[in-house]
């Protein structure tokens, strides 16, 4: 059993998918919704470090924050990613 639209519903649709392909909206002065990109899920890791190498990564992840860089996750990534590169650990699925 096919149901049959009415021709006001086809002419929506129509409508519709040409907004859409044009990017455009029936009201353009109202808000569009922006897409939120997250970031990656991520694990907490226990390790100790000596103050001195802790208080230059917070000195470094502030300065970052300050000119709107990388934050801390990111920056501490970053830095496992070199060590690992260094002792020739593949990083290609990283």
């Amino acid at each position: 059993m096919t149901q049959h639209k009415p021709d006001w519903m086809n002419e929506e649709e129509e409508r519709a998918e040409d907004l859409q392909e044009s990017g455009e909206t029936a009201n353009n002065t109202a808000p569009k919704l922006a897409r939120v990109t997250k970031a990656p899920p991520r694990m907490q890791k226990a390790f100790y470090i000596q103050d001195k190498y802790a208080n230059a990564f917070d000195d470094l992840a502030f300065k970052q924050k300050k000119a709107k860089g990388k934050k801390a996750p990111d920056l501490a990534e970053e830095a496992i990613k070199l060590l690992l590169e260094k002792y020739g650990v593949n990083t290609e699925n990283l």
